[in-house]
């Protein structure tokens, strides 16, 4: 599995990058209210940044095992039935992934008619976050089963 290695460090990286303009882009936010200068874009860029940030980081915390779970039953079943139960949610979340892709898509052809006011771009690129999540999360819920039943763990750093 070097490939999906290899892909998780990019995904890694491209979250740190998103993030780290996030926050720039933000302390500009900031500091334009003591200067002079209007920088009237940074409100509507910083909004794109995250949730672009969030499109790259949610696979992989899907990897690490890192979502909020109420794990009271899970505790309570064998590792086997445990491997199973987590399986099956990931397989429902995989399925929603489908289904998210395919209207995103639809979301996507949308954004072809608008332009975002303040950067003046196309809003497609900015909808394609949408496709975009639902195939690294449909891809990484199908390594997270496929490593229940071969007794590779998803928690921790998949590096």
């Amino acid at each position: 599995m070097k490939a999906t290695a290899v892909f998780d460090q990019v995904l890694k990286y491209m979250s740190i990058i998103l993030f780290v303009s996030l926050l720039v882009v933000v302390l500009i936010q900031i500091m334009d209210r003591y200067l002079p200068y209007s920088a009237v874009w940074t409100e509507e860029l910083s909004r794109y940044l995250f949730v672009y940030t969030i499109t790259f980081a949610a696979p992989i915390a899907i990897r690490k095992n890192e979502f909020i779970k109420v794990d009271l039953l899970i505790m309570a079943l064998t590792e086997r039935w445990r491997r199973f139960y987590e399986s099956a949610i990931y397989v429902l979340v995989a399925i929603f992934s489908v289904v998210l892709f395919v209207e995103g898509i639809r979301f996507y052809r949308l954004g072809e008619e608008f332009v975002a006011p303040a950067l003046d771009i196309p809003m497609n690129y900015f909808y394609a976050s949408v496709p975009l999540l639902a195939f690294f999360v449909f891809i990484y819920s199908l390594i997270f089963i496929v490593d229940q039943f071969t007794n590779r763990t998803s928690e921790g750093d998949p590096s």
